[in-house]
């Protein structure tokens, strides 16, 4: 199980500082907060220490950008890894597909250096 923190230098694409708010179909029907994202992959986080998750399977993420001039959006997404810390978890996701709008969304954000 590898720990995004320990990779996050070595990335081929840039991740993006975010607060949007993401809702994970088939995971847990309660608000998460996407940590990071790029055209890559993401870090989504819940705060709880347990969720409904499978690795390596295929799932639908709405993300709600922090910018309410910004319309929500829809990842395709492979759970790759997951991460539990206290009553928090944090779960890492390569992105198969994203629409347009993450572009846009991607301006909005702080990049991680």
């Amino acid at each position: 199980m590898a720990n995004q923190f320990s990779t996050q230098y070595k990335r081929k694409h840039p991740r993006y500082i975010s607060r949007a708010k993401a809702y994970i179909m088939r995971i847990l029907d309660e608000e998460a907060v996407v940590k990071d994202i790029g055209i890559t992959g993401c870090c989504i986080a819940y705060n709880k220490k347990q969720v409904n998750l499978k690795l390596h399977e295929i799932y639908v993420i709405h993300v709600l950008p922090e910018d309410e001039k910004l319309e929500k959006f829809e990842l395709l997404a492979e759970s790759r890894w997951f991460h539990s810390k206290g009553d928090s978890c944090e779960i890492g996701f390569s992105i198969i597909s994203s629409p347009y709008l993450f572009s846009q969304y991607k301006h909005q954000c702080r990049r991680i250096r």
